[in-house]
């Protein structure tokens, strides 16, 4: 009878040590080694470009095995590869060295290799370009016996692992880190051009966005527009209040119906994104293009960089 028990527990036992043990794996295969569980639905944008990635070392031939391992890990992520992107990639690679570490008998017998890298996106509508990778040492280890031709091969080994090591960290930086890099998108301060204005159509709402907008502001900015009295401390408590509020309207759903803008006219480039039904990103830049559309007199249209250098 105490076999039986003990049996039956051990039985026990080792259906949970197995399911932590699928657990753990699964933990380790897509937490740990870069690789990651995305949809399309959650990327800031599904397609992307690469652009001139330039190698400033002795190392020849380096930046055509990153673009490799880039192209590779942007499938990983759930990116497609399109020279026509809206998106694209650039950077340099600015450091690479072979360094022994270990020696026995006066022959290294463990060696370093050290990458250095930066890279920038850029939005080449607007011209605007987003740091991504700042040039941090990527370093990967190896072992190698005196044979030159051992050292060679897992040369080449831990030059590709590190390489991949700097593509899932521009991946990363793109897929998980869309309010930084796309925080021009947003409403500022001085993007506001007539507070005064924007606070009376959103009080006395009777156009269809002003009154979707009006049921979507938190009631302490409904208070604020309330009691707006024109004061310059009235204006900067509004102002604040409004363009937190409106930020979080436009990272969230889509602003777009077409009842609602009906008689609003759109730009090309708002129509343009309309058919395509956006997510992430382009959907944020949709609803900041429709802001802009209901409210000309009051809100600053985002330009592209090229305008504002001529403009300086």
């Amino acid at each position: 009878m105490r076999n039986s028990k003990f049996k039956i527990q051990h039985s026990k036992l080792g259906r949970i040590l197995l399911l932590f043990t699928i657990h753990y794996s699964l933990f380790t295969m897509y937490g740990c080694s870069g690789y990651t569980i995305q949809t399309k639905a959650n990327l800031p944008f599904d397609t992307i470009s690469v652009g001139r990635i330039e190698n400033k070392t002795l190392e020849p031939k380096l930046q055509d095995r990153f673009i490799r391992s880039l192209a590779e890990t942007f499938a990983e992520y759930g990116f497609s590869v399109s020279r026509s992107a809206r998106y694209k990639l650039e950077g340099k690679i600015t450091e690479f060295a072979l360094q022994p570490l270990n020696e026995q008998n006066l022959v290294a017998t463990q060696y370093q290799v050290v990458i250095k890298a930066s890279f920038n996106l850029v939005d080449t509508s607007t011209g605007r370009s987003v740091p991504l990778v700042a040039e941090n040492p990527y370093i990967t280890y190896f072992g190698a016996s005196d044979r030159l031709e051992n050292v060679l091969a897992q040369k080449e080994l831990s030059t590709n692992s590190a390489l991949k090591n700097i593509a899932q960290e521009v991946a990363r930086a793109i897929s998980y880190n869309t309010p930084k890099n796309f925080a021009y998108l947003l409403l500022t301060s001085s993007d506001i051009k007539d507070i005064g204005a924007l606070t009376s159509k959103m009080r006395n709402a009777k156009d269809p966005v002003s009154l979707y907008i009006m049921e979507r502001l938190s009631s302490n900015t409904r208070q604020l527009l309330i009691g707006y009295d024109g004061s310059k401390e009235s204006s900067d408590k509004a102002k604040s209040a409004l363009i937190n509020d409106l930020n979080e309207i436009m990272q969230g759903v889509g602003i777009y119906d077409e009842n609602r803008f009906t008689h609003i006219a759109l730009s090309r480039e708002a129509k343009d994104l309309i058919k395509q039904n956006p997510t992430g990103i382009e959907r944020i830049r949709l609803n900041r293009l429709l802001l802009e559309a209901a409210y000309p007199e009051e809100i600053l249209k985002l330009q592209k960089v090229s305008e504002e250098k001529g403009g300086k």
